[in-house]
């Protein structure tokens, strides 16, 4: 279960996030979490260009959901 917390974000921010979740079809919380999710990846992980960051999270996300295949030989 998740936990709801109020965070105060700069107004330019805001808006950046809102037009984001816009285009992603998310809600403006879920915007958040997933730029949240992705910024804390990318710190753990400096080496890795982001956009392959967004292709593993994608990936793990499509995995949870049942929509991989495994490759089998």
């Amino acid at each position: 279960m998740s936990q709801s917390t109020s965070v105060r974000l700069p107004s330019d921010l805001k808006r950046k996030l809102s037009v984001r979740a816009k285009l992603e079809h998310r809600s403006l919380s879920n915007q958040i979490e997933t730029s949240l999710w992705l910024a804390l990846a990318a710190e753990e992980n400096p080496d890795l260009p982001l956009q392959f960051i967004k292709d593993i999270l994608a990936a793990k996300a499509e995995r949870e959901m049942g929509l991989a295949r495994s490759f089998g030989v």
